[in-house]
């Protein structure tokens, strides 16, 4: 629906403006005006909505009345009507709220119009990242992990980057306003945490940052976010996180959709909002919840860290567990370390820690084993046994088979002391060298 769409029925002209559940009626003529927000279908398709009408009339300045009626009902709109016509008796209500309804009714149920798709796009101009390789333009990235794993440090340290539009630890970051949701904690702990990571990236000034405290879940509040962020024309979202802003039970995919739903209408109508979701594991150590938490998302990181006990410090791994729109991102690793007034974020390998490494895909852990030498499958499923997961030796043996077919990985003349056939990288292989051009460096896609 186009803004200020003009319509007129019998001798009552009327403007509507807005869409996507957000509405502003006009009737210039009579001098009222009416916002209509809030819309929700039940299971039997009737429509629900809260409408409140306010008057530039003499007799009837200012507002007038607000509730929530039913606008595919005719009972419920009389019932408005008629309270109306107790605060202003010169006005046909009736006629006024029949208009409203039908006008809210007709653009709601046609929803977004259709697009012809020409093929005819310049895909090398058109921009894919906010920050690459974690967050793409109009999309949503879910990051997940144990609590205390410090997935809202992280959250809040990519904030601090888009704010501020600072590349920095090896991520290319674009300039964006950003809106911080929080279910988690307050105002004060998040200025406080702001101030500390931008003490530690050494930034001056004042931050850009908006902060919204939240108490219900984010589908019910949506208009008011779609506001919020026309308003301030944000860039993107961080929710902290999805439990709670889910309202529901997660194990429930009409909650998750309902969710995922509303997140998404906020890069409709104009708006551009790419979003970061924060989120929990289970007692299992997967994603808690319905797996339309997994499918719904574009990217997915899960966050798993190693910390020794009374250290300043803490290293955090982010591993790509989904990627959509491109292939799959490596593994990425953070060290954040604390003093009094001040949070730095510095780059750091995975592989430096056997307590990360051991959350690296299979195939990532052979190669990691293969680059400090030549091994066989029973040498390699021993480097890869640990507590939490057992690798059998069939899914070794696959890995280097499909590895040979590739040519990433080099199969021995040479036999070990119990006779096993060694296996080892190619010559030419080096593993995670950023002087490589990315189209020299093996491409591995096996699970």
């Amino acid at each position: 629906m186009n803004l200020d769409d003009a319509y007129q029925s019998s001798d009552l002209e009327f403007e509507l403006g807005g869409g996507n559940g957000i509405y502003h009626l006009s009737w210039p003529q009579l001098h009222i005006e009416a916002d209509v927000n809030r819309l929700r279908e039940t299971h039997d398709h009737e429509v629900k909505a809260e409408v409140m009408i306010t008057s530039a009339r003499p007799t009837s300045a200012g507002h007038l009345r607000q509730g929530r009626i039913n606008l595919t009902s005719t009972a419920s709109r009389k019932t408005m009507a008629k309270s109306l016509q107790d605060r202003d008796p010169d006005v046909d209500w009736d006629k006024v709220m029949e208009q409203l309804s039908v006008a809210v009714l007709s653009d709601w149920r046609i929803g977004s119009p259709e697009t012809l798709l020409e093929g005819q796009v310049d895909i090398q101009a058109q921009p894919k990242w906010v920050i690459e390789p974690f967050v793409q333009l109009r999309n949503i990235t879910l990051i997940h992990g144990a609590g205390g794993v410090g997935k809202s440090w992280l959250a809040q340290y990519l904030a601090v980057l888009l704010d501020a539009g600072v590349s920095h630890s090896g991520l290319h970051v674009e300039p964006s306003r950003v809106l911080y949701l929080d279910w988690e904690t307050d105002e004060s702990e998040l200025a406080a945490r702001v101030t500390m990571i931008r003490n530690g990236l050494g930034l001056e000034g004042t931050s850009h940052i908006w902060y919204k405290s939240m108490y219900q879940g984010l589908a019910n509040d949506i208009e008011n976010l779609r506001a919020v962020v026309a308003n301030r024309d944000i860039d993107v979202v961080i929710v902290d996180s999805i439990g709670s802003a889910c309202a529901g039970e997660p194990e429930s995919a009409e909650v998750v959709l309902r969710f995922s739903n509303a997140l998404k209408s906020l890069r409709n109508n104009g708006l551009k909002v790419s979003s970061i979701c924060i989120d929990h594991n289970n007692k299992e150590g997967g994603l808690f919840g319905s797996v339309y938490k997994y499918t719904e998302a574009r990217i997915v990181y899960e966050v798993r860290k190693a910390q020794d006990p009374d250290q300043d410090k803490l290293m955090v791994g982010m591993f790509p567990r989904k990627a959509n729109n491109g292939r799959m991102g490596k593994e990425v690793g953070f060290e954040f370390r604390f003093d009094a007034t001040s949070m730095t974020v510095t780059r750091r390998d995975v592989h430096s820690s056997p307590e990360l490494e051991q959350h690296l895909r299979v195939v990532d852990r052979i190669r990691a084993a293969l680059s400090r030498g030549a091994m066989g499958v029973k040498q390699l499923t021993r480097e890869l046994e640990t507590p939490e997961k057992r690798v059998s030796e069939s899914h070794v043996r696959k890995v280097l088979w499909e590895g040979q077919e590739k040519g990433l990985i080099s199969k021995s003349d040479q036999r070990s002391k119990d006779g096993e056939v060694l296996y080892s990288l190619p010559a030419w292989e080096r593993v995670d060298d950023p002087t490589t051009p990315e189209e020299e460096q093996g491409e591995w896609v096996i699970s």
